[in-house]
């Protein structure tokens, strides 16, 4: 009889022992699936936030685009605003220059003293208009305190260097059109002829005569091209 308790208790002790087994596993399957279940929400609440967030940037980055874009288009057209009134300051500057140099010219005529009276080579410009043909055009003035109408002729010559050798050509020699250059005015006048240069004619300087039915004749030089 002694021998048969002790073994229905070792039965119980392992059934206790199972039973416990089974209970903890329970237990901490329980309590793993709760933990995940609150990981998982906590996730969800994660990713809820995340969204939120993502949306709230995209909303603010499309405001700064806007913005951007704006700012653009007010710098785009502040810089063409800048470009235009920096172009049409130039233009007026130049118009300025222009301005002040026809009042220094007409200041020679209308105001005598400040320049040597009579007949003066005032301008001489030269334009090409085709290869070897130039186009010269010389300005004349008259200073006088009480100016009459002046006539005569005026001569072009041309220094320059051909093969090497110093040559001075008058535009007669180089078929001038037109052959004559008369001049007749009482204030200014304006003369243009046309030449054509040989090829191997190097100008370098041209020379002006003025011949007045009155006075002496009056020569000027100028650096080609004028």
């Amino acid at each position: 009889m002694q021998y048969r308790v002790i073994r229905e208790r070792s039965v119980w002790r392992g059934r206790l022992l199972w039973l416990g087994a089974f209970a903890a596993l329970a237990v901490i399957g329980g309590a793993g699936f709760l933990w995940g279940v609150s990981a998982a929400q906590s996730q969800i609440r994660q990713n809820a936030e995340l969204r939120d967030e993502v949306r709230e940037l995209s909303l603010q980055n499309t405001l700064l685009q806007s913005r951007l874009t704006d700012s653009e288009l007010i710098i785009d057209t502040q810089n063409h605003t800048s470009i235009a009134l920096r172009d049409e300051l130039t233009q007026l500057h130049t118009t300025n220059a222009g301005l002040e140099t026809e009042l220094g010219f007409f200041r020679k005529i209308m105001v005598p003293g400040e320049t040597d009276q009579g007949i003066h080579v005032e301008r001489m410009n030269v334009a090409a208009a085709a290869e070897s043909i130039f186009v010269i055009e010389a300005t004349l003035i008259q200073v006088a305190e009480r100016p009459s109408i002046v006539s005569g002729s005026v001569t072009l010559e041309i220094e320059g260097t051909r093969n090497g050798e110093a040559v001075r050509l008058t535009t007669t020699e180089l078929g001038g059109s037109p052959a004559a250059l008369d001049f007749r005015f009482r204030y200014f006048q304006a003369l243009e002829q046309t030449v054509e240069l040989p090829t191997e004619f190097t100008p370098n300087r041209i020379k002006v005569a003025v011949i007045g039915k009155k006075g002496t004749p009056v020569e000027a030089e100028f650096v080609w091209p004028a």
